[in-house]
């Protein structure tokens, strides 16, 4: 009898164990040796990783994440004043984001692609 009453409370701390972080409990993560974000018209490339992006389009979530990894730091929330969008800023770089997508980005030299906060779409960043 005792057994079966305790059988919800056992199986919730069990499927707490194996919840993934939220990420919040630190800004430093673990990063990727040799791999850095290039800013590209497409959305971010990394160097040093055989040609990989962070292309636009892609989710919220997963750009956050991979953008993490290859910085060493989380993106922290950054101010967005276009209706709709939401941004991140991870050093100079700022990660603009429509409906749950990454959809553009823009540094603080003023080079910009896609979608971005105080205007409609960039165009390509210089030089590239």
């Amino acid at each position: 009898m005792v057994k079966e009453a305790l059988r919800p409370a056992l199986a919730a701390l069990l499927l707490a164990g194996c919840a993934p972080s939220d990420g919040q409990s630190g800004r430093d993560v673990q990063p990727a040796r040799g791999l850095t974000l290039v800013p590209a018209p497409g959305g971010l490339g990394v160097a040093g990783s055989g040609g990989r992006e962070i292309g636009f389009g892609r989710d919220r979530a997963g750009a956050l994440e991979s953008a993490a990894r290859v910085a060493g730091r989380r993106p922290e929330a950054a101010p967005c004043a276009a209706p709709g969008r939401e941004a991140a800023r991870l050093g100079d770089l700022t990660l603009v984001f429509e409906r749950g997508a990454f959809v553009g980005w823009a540094t603080a030299d003023g080079a910009a692609a896609g979608a971005r906060c105080g205007q409609g779409r960039a165009s390509a960043p210089p030089g590239g």
